[in-house]
């Protein structure tokens, strides 16, 4: 009997679930910054403690999940379309090395003990705190690490139609240096740009599909 009457709260949550996991992408699945970690403890918690309790109808279960779920999306939506307001609710990646040198402040700010940031760097095959040229801490908790004699890796000067203020100012450019540089390649608006990154002193410019068929 308690089967048959959990029966339906299993069906709606995972129906629910289902519909979150396929709208919110892949992200939750290998999550990236503590919201989404956070986030997906959440929908865990309200989805267990929903189906387990006696008093809570299927309906007022799905409901509670779906509220969450939904928050989680609208926020998720908002982040990709604002980048000053992902870097507010994430937080930015930390730079603990720069130009060979360990930025002491930032492991404080990191709360990373060195310890733990040689097993990271060692885990890369990387024997010396001396082989590092920069090397950022990641949302995620990992690290993005350039050696010495390596590339700089490229930075994402736009996203999803539009500038990545944080980049922008690593390079100490303007968006009207950003306006020019996609006018020399004969784009009108930043909005037409999925996404650009610039990488060994060039912007290289990926256009939206229906932007890029235009342009043939």
């Amino acid at each position: 009997m308690y089967l048959l009457e959990m029966t339906p709260k299993f069906l709606l949550a995972l129906f629910i679930l289902l519909i979150y996991v396929k709208l919110s992408g892949k992200s939750q699945i290998a999550p990236m910054s503590q919201l989404d970690q956070v986030g997906s403890m959440v929908i865990g918690a309200l989805v267990g403690g929903a189906l387990l309790s006696p008093t809570v109808s299927p309906w007022q279960a799905s409901g509670l999940v779906a509220i969450w779920a939904g928050l989680l999306i609208l926020i998720r939506f908002i982040k990709s379309k604002n980048s000053r307001l992902r870097d507010t609710i994430d937080g930015k990646p930390i730079q603990l090395v720069k130009k060979g040198r360990l930025i002491t402040d930032n492991f404080i700010k990191a709360n990373l003990p060195v310890r733990d940031f040689e097993t990271l760097v060692n885990v890369q095959g990387i024997a010396s705190f001396g082989e590092l040229k920069e090397v950022w801490y990641e949302l995620n908790g990992s690290l993005t690490v350039i050696k010495k004699g390596d590339k700089d890796i490229a930075l994402l000067i736009i996203e999803n139609g539009g500038i990545s203020h944080d980049n922008l100012e690593q390079l100490e450019k303007d968006e009207d240096w950003v306006k020019r540089e996609i006018s020399k390649q004969g784009y009108e608006k930043i909005e037409d740009i999925f996404c650009a990154e610039w990488f060994d002193n060039k912007l290289i410019i990926y256009p939206y599909d229906s932007v890029a068929e235009g342009k043939k």
